[in-house]
């Protein structure tokens, strides 16, 4: 155990190869994880030709080198926003003023204990579980990024249904666009401080309407719901919320950014793919800055189109319903027009020109207005444009 130059205390571990043999030194870190608990995991493990003795022949500790920290200042920026929130919590996690891709979180001073709190962190923002055996695969910052991503994904196990953006204020429940990612509600969340903010992952299967019911009851089991969804999670916030009022609950209002209401069923095609597809993948890459993302969303956008295309919203709820339009489509909503959602409500339905267009309106541009819009209508505003 040494002390460090921040005055906190590391498990060091010196190594001797056998002749020949390369020290693989994160290859050994995840041999480790195998084997100990994470507080027992050395914060660095470093390569020694031969340890040193003292003249009773027993190990010199003081004669060991102490642990270096090497930082590549030319290393590449985090860019995605799983890189960035990775970055950022490193840099609360282990005081350190910037980190870069390629930098190890051992060796720029992380050890077990902070590791446990990263963790900790990681899992509290993305509502996700992480094996710690996952994040000592890489423990570069690009690496555990990439883990990240992959939970989040469902490549690994691990992702909830759902994410929490705040702790406190009146819930919000947020339905996923095609593709299926909550995480396009984060920027938005910030925007709403009096709103606990929860974004719904997209779920599979005929049953959904069902299973995201089950959920907000979970989550809020009793008083009045407040429902949004952007693109096709507003026709699906109006399916769950004709299904939350058939169980009873009351749910106050259903905001609807920019989606089209879906008068009858209809044959999807594949011009309807191939447009949304064009839209999904930047549209996601706006809002993660991931490629790997972006191209995930293809089946999940098949399944959500396929469920639109079958599940018309043709009933009509007793909450408020709002629509927020693209900017220049508000008259696509008026009453009369094809998208139009008259009607869809017995007490009221209002429309509100939106900032942006379609693809724009969580940009950090437009959401200030946007979100002031939200906020108005929670607020009982409910004026039309």
């Amino acid at each position: 155990a040494r002390a460090g130059a921040d005055g906190n205390t590391a498990l060091c571990a010196y190594c001797v190869p056998a002749d020949g043999a390369v020290l693989d030194v994160r290859a050994l870190r995840r041999h480790l994880a195998e084997y100990l608990p994470t507080f027992m995991i050395p914060a660095h493990l470093i390569e020694v030709g031969g340890l040193p003795l003292t003249t009773n022949g027993k190990v010199d500790l003081t004669a060991l080198p102490a642990p270096e920290v090497v930082r590549d200042e030319a290393d590449e920026q985090p860019v995605t926003l799983f890189e960035e929130r990775m970055a950022e919590h490193w840099r609360s996690v282990l005081g350190l003023d910037r980190v870069t891709l390629r930098e190890d979180f051992f060796e720029v001073g992380g050890n077990s204990i902070r590791l446990i709190e990263l963790i900790h962190h990681l899992q509290h923002e993305f509502n996700i579980s992480i094996p710690v055996s996952q994040l000592f695969k890489v423990t570069t910052l690009q690496g555990m990024a990439t883990t990240l991503e992959h939970i989040i994904t469902g490549r690994i196990g691990g992702a909830q249904p759902y994410l929490t953006f705040s702790d406190h204020g009146a819930p919000l429940f947020c339905f996923p666009p095609a593709g299926g990612h909550g995480l396009v509600y984060r920027r938005f969340a910030e925007h709403l401080p009096d709103h606990r903010v929860v974004a719904f992952n997209y779920l599979t299967g005929d049953d959904k309407v069902a299973r995201y019911a089950d959920l907000v009851e979970d989550l809020q089991p009793t008083g009045r719901c407040a429902l949004l969804g952007y693109s096709l999670g507003g026709n699906l916030a109006f399916e769950v919320a004709g299904e939350l009022e058939r169980r009873g609950r009351e749910v106050s209002d259903v905001i609807i950014m920019d989606s089209y209401r879906i008068g009858e069923s209809f044959e999807l095609g594949e011009e309807h793919l191939e447009a949304f597809e064009r839209e999904l993948a930047e549209h996601l890459r706006r809002h993660t800055g991931s490629e790997v993302v972006a191209a995930e969303t293809r089946e999940q956008a098949r399944d959500y189109l396929d469920h639109s295309s079958r599940t018309p919203n043709t009933g009509t709820v007793r909450a408020a319903v709002s629509v927020i339009s693209d900017e220049a489509k508000a008259e696509q909503y008026a009453t009369g027009a094809p998208g139009s959602w008259h009607g869809s409500s017995a007490t009221r339905s209002d429309l509100h020109r939106g900032s942006g267009s379609h693809a724009e309106m969580l940009d950090e541009m437009h959401l200030p207005a946007n979100a002031g819009l939200v906020r108005g209508i929670l607020q009982g505003a409910g004026t039309d444009a």
